[in-house]
């Protein structure tokens, strides 16, 4: 099964920092590496991911899983948390469910 891919906005902004965005990628890539997940979960940043209202956000998908999208993020607090749920995500069986708490930030569903 291919590995899922966390998607992070680089271009988010939040009131206090205008590069937020742009730190929690580096942030979670550097985390990754570090654990040595790479194997595990995909990380890809994006130009946009239209919910440049709302903070830092990100995108968790895979194929034949569930899209979770989650908004207002902090750069430092929130990057473990992240990277932990995106481990979960990927030992996911099809048609099975991430908890929502798992996940950091807010649902943007």
């Amino acid at each position: 099964m291919s590995r899922p891919t966390l998607f992070i906005c680089r271009r988010c902004e939040t009131t206090s920092d205008d590069e937020a965005g742009e730190a929690l990628y580096q942030a979670v890539k550097a985390l990754r590496r570090e654990r040595n997940l790479k194997p595990v979960f995909a990380v890809e940043g994006v130009k946009c991911l239209k919910l440049c209202d709302s903070g830092c956000a990100v995108e968790l998908e895979g194929k034949r899983r569930s899209t979770y999208t989650r908004t207002h993020l902090h750069p430092q607090r929130d990057v473990e948390g992240l990277v932990e749920a995106a481990v979960a995500y990927a030992g996911l069986e099809p048609g099975q469910e991430l908890p929502e708490r798992r996940l950091p930030g807010e649902s943007a569903d």
